[in-house]
């Protein structure tokens, strides 16, 4: 299965742990990813921006994505893939807004952007085009007594009228469940919280940093609360102050928010037999190396080995 993939920026420097877990989960499930050629940054820093050059960089990602024959591409981070989407349907929309981005690409020698591309979430393409029931062929170590507690963010599902998410799979736009479901299959307990989709205070990490630990704070002392082992995510904006900056959010509001994060499809890979170490668990700043060394070594299932 031939799949374009758009990394973006983060996922090949601070957040490699994510587009490693992500290549090896694809490669077990027969997925071959073709990155978008000559790719740059989604644009995310531009998004406070006014007017339709906050439109410039998804655009020049989503032409050349046409420009390689490809018109559907994966997108891991939320960020990114909320950036992309917001372009692609605007430029559906049409008007003098389309015709400006056009007029930008042309100014900057870019190809043009001469349909919509579709863009799919990584959760929701294993979710709804690899299937739920193909992942379960895959899993090799089931995550059982592992409690994990699902953390979607507040850029997976909204606004609805223009994500694939919502839009082609049909992901529940006040309550996603996506993540929820395939927890499940890998056999994990999963942990259901009230603050599952609450924002992560990304855009704040480092600006407003004592805003950003409460929100974050927050978020994990939930998911503790409830009673979870990991908290798991999708996002590394949000890993960012759920995990790298977690002292951070113990400060602002004590030890319950001390809880090991871990991106899901590290979760995925372990599950499907793969050592911590070929998935970066170790990356992660808040002990998730230690919790999932334990509960292999109290599995009733063998290692394999690659």
């Amino acid at each position: 299965m031939k799949t374009a993939y758009f990394p973006g920026c983060s996922l090949k420097t601070i957040d490699r742990a994510y587009d490693v877990s992500t290549r090896v989960i694809a490669k077990d499930l027969g997925m071959t990813l073709v990155e978008v050629e000559d790719y740059s940054c989604c644009g995310a820093g531009e998004l406070k921006g006014e007017g339709v050059k906050s439109h410039f960089l998804p655009a020049r990602n989503l032409a050349h994505l046409l420009h390689q024959g490809e018109t559907e591409v994966m997108v891991s981070c939320n960020v990114c893939y909320h950036e992309l989407s917001r372009t692609a349907y605007t430029f559906e929309v049409g008007g003098a807004v389309r015709d400006e981005i056009q007029n930008m690409l042309n100014e900057a020698g870019e190809p043009p952007l001469t349909e919509k591309p579709s863009v799919r979430n990584t959760l929701e393409y294993l979710v709804n085009v690899v299937g739920l029931d193909t992942i379960a062929q895959h899993v090799r170590v089931p995550l059982t007594g592992l409690r994990v507690a699902p953390y979607y963010g507040c850029l997976y599902h909204r606004p609805g009228n223009m994500l694939s998410s919502v839009q082609i799979a049909g992901e529940d736009t006040e309550h996603p469940h996506f993540m929820h479901d395939l927890l499940k299959t890998l056999g994990a307990t999963v942990v259901s919280h009230p603050a599952e989709t609450t924002c992560c205070g990304g855009k704040n990490l480092l600006s407003d940093g004592r805003t950003s630990g409460k929100l974050t704070g927050r978020i994990l002392s939930k998911a503790k609360s409830s009673g979870a082992d990991v908290l798991a995510l999708m996002c590394p904006k949000c890993a960012g102050g759920l995990d790298a900056l977690q002292p951070r959010a113990i400060d602002a509001v004590g030890e319950g928010a001390k809880l090991p994060v871990m991106y899901y499809t590290q979760l995925v890979g372990i599950a499907f037999g793969h050592r911590p170490e070929e998935l970066y668990v170790g990356d992660m700043e808040s002990d998730a190396l230690s919790l999932i060394e334990q509960f292999l070594s109290q599995a009733e299932y063998s290692l394999p080995t690659h």
